[in-house]
């Protein structure tokens, strides 16, 4: 019997651990068993991937469901069928371990529905299939009988450490992959939205195990590992020692982790002294509403939470920050004041997310007390509920969209500075932008980075005199580019001045090693051919990044290097 496991992912960088980890499973329990892994993305054309499947010729297909592919592993499994209807068709994951009676009702082609986790419960479907015994002593497990749908309830977990390394295949590249991986299973914290609050048993798979699977991934060439834990320093103990583990590795690798923000203390921040730059940390605020988070079973001590992503940022982490828009009691205004203060923590990243009615969920099945109403597809996303209206979350999606192209580049950090002092607050200054761009129907059409700049800067000429300084804001934006862009073509907005003669001048300094040891000590040993091509140069006439109100002509010369940024000043 030949089985395929099939993950379809969301990006081609992203890998399955699920079917990864059902392979291993199986295969440490039967070495004979002939399974085999396939995996594509929701991009790939829908027909090359079921030509792929059918070629494989299996007789048992397990699809890993999730919210970005359920509707394609349904187009899928269904034309299989028709194809080869003997094969049996195997359906798990989160997106399928709720309402499975329903989704066999209307999709006669599916034959099984794994609940919750399915290593085990995969592994003994299996062997009930060979041997044509009864599946009632399966639980978790949904599938039809004669008229019927059988429902048998999950009961059981599996032991973490029984699950072996996920990425089998050494030979594997996985280089420019993210690599997912799981220290523990199950979250203490019970939010309403979130599938994970099902699960409030926390399971823990052996330090020594989980040290020597970082250790096979360092010999893979892994360089990012993201942790699927949901909720990395929940237990403390195990959080420093895990920290201590990843600082024990003999080469750079970079850690993605959730963080409670709640829990963070001075022993946790000590603990990230050293290894700062091999972690990045998401960090679920959601909103600071406390009758939204009591609402929605968050602490609504927000206080605490924001100084912990304070003393977070203070220690260096890369931070990501979630906020979710269209949770309950949450009105336009009172969105717009979360926004505020996770905006002015000016983290790396802010995601501006959208409340989805996950199926499982409590605020799914409460929804009518909320006047939730949600999309019928997948991701099941709001449409409006009793306190924000279908208008006001289009404009923050449109906010959502100017938040991800502007601040999390990092490309415009100086520039979108100065245009928050412009206003009462970064709500207001990002509601502003948004009018601008629907305005001119920018939303419509595609900008390449140029554009953006172009973008930036005509929204604030159109704010008037009163409120930008033009020159001022011109050269802010040059230093931006230059920082972030080197030496490609400029926007039109921004005017290079820089002649001949500024060209000299700006060599003159380059080509003295003291004063680069001094002042870009980044750029010695670089030949002088690499000192032509990585260096960019700019003529300013404000002291910008300092004091951009003070006029000062002055020279700047830029190096990207490593995936960071440098700049010195030199004088004209």
């Amino acid at each position: 019997m030949k089985t395929l496991l099939v993950g379809i992912n969301a990006k081609y960088i992203h890998t399955n651990l699920a079917i990864r980890d059902i392979f291993g499973y199986i295969k440490q329990n039967n070495k004979e068993e002939d399974i085999q892994i396939y995996e594509a993305t929701i991009n790939d054309e829908l027909d090359d991937i079921l030509e792929d499947i059918i070629s494989y010729q299996p007789d048992v297909i397990g699809f890993s469901c999730y919210l970005w592919n359920i509707e394609s592993v349904i187009y899928l499994a269904e034309n299989i069928k028709k194809i080869r209807p003997e094969t049996k068709i195997v359906l798990g994951g989160p997106e399928v371990s709720y309402e499975a009676e329903n989704l066999l009702e209307r999709n006669p082609f599916v034959d099984y529905v794994i609940l919750g986790e399915g290593e085990e419960r995969f592994f003994k479907l299996l062997l009930h299939l060979k041997s044509g015994a009864l599946l009632d002593t399966i639980d978790g497990l949904a599938y039809k009988k004669w008229n019927d749908i059988l429902i048998q309830s999950p009961k059981s977990y599996v032991n973490l450490n029984k699950i072996p390394f996920p990425y089998i295949n050494e030979n594997e590249n996985l280089e420019n992959k993210l690599v997912y991986y799981e220290t523990s299973r199950g979250c203490p914290f019970r939010c309403a939205f979130c599938l994970s609050s099902l699960e409030t048993a926390v399971r823990e798979a052996d330090l020594d195990k989980v040290e020597q699977d970082f250790m096979r991934f360092l010999r893979m060439g892994v360089r990012i590992v993201k942790l699927v834990d949901r909720s990395f320093n929940c237990n403390l103990p195990r959080a420093l020692r895990l920290l201590e583990i990843i600082r024990s590795l003999p080469q750079d690798m970079i850690f993605h982790c959730e963080i409670n923000p709640e829990l963070v203390n001075e022993e946790f921040i000590e603990a990230l002294q050293g290894i700062e730059d091999r972690l990045q940390f998401e960090v679920g605020i959601q909103s600071t509403n406390p009758e939204t988070l009591k609402e929605i079973s968050r602490t609504p001590n927000t206080k605490k939470s924001l100084d912990g992503i304070k003393r977070l940022k203070s220690a260096g982490i890369k931070l990501h920050v979630d906020l979710i828009a269209g949770l309950p009691h949450e009105n336009f205004k009172s969105f717009g004041n979360s926004f505020n203060e996770v905006y002015n923590l000016h983290t790396d990243e802010i995601q501006l997310g959208f409340l989805k009615l996950l199926k499982g969920t409590k605020l799914r099945t409460d929804a009518h007390k909320y006047g939730i109403i949600y999309r019928s597809k997948p991701p099941y996303e709001i449409l409006y509920n009793n306190d924000i209206t279908y208008e006001e979350l289009c404009i923050l999606k449109g906010i959502a969209r100017l938040l991800d192209k502007y601040y999390n580049t990092g490309r415009f950090y100086h520039s979108l500075i100065y245009l928050e002092e412009k206003f009462k607050c970064s709500f207001e200054l990002y509601k502003a932008f948004y009018d601008y761009c629907k305005r001119e129907g920018l939303f419509k059409t595609r900008h390449s980075l140029k554009d953006r700049y172009d973008i930036l800067y005509y929204f604030a000429e159109s704010l008037g005199t009163d409120i930008v300084n033009f020159d001022i804001f011109k050269d802010i934006l040059k230093f931006d580019f230059l920082l972030t862009n080197g030496k490609a073509a400029m926007p039109r907005c921004i005017e290079a001045c820089e002649d001949r003669e500024f060209l000299t001048i700006a060599k003159k300094y380059i080509c003295n090693n003291k004063w680069l040891k001094e002042n870009l000590p980044q750029a010695i040993g670089f030949s002088n051919h690499e000192l032509s091509r990585y260096l960019a140069y700019g003529l300013f006439n404000y002291d910008i990044p300092y004091n951009y109100n003070v006029k000062k002509k002055k020279g700047v010369v830029f190096l990207q290097k490593n995936n960071k940024n440098y700049y010195a000043d030199f004088e004209v």
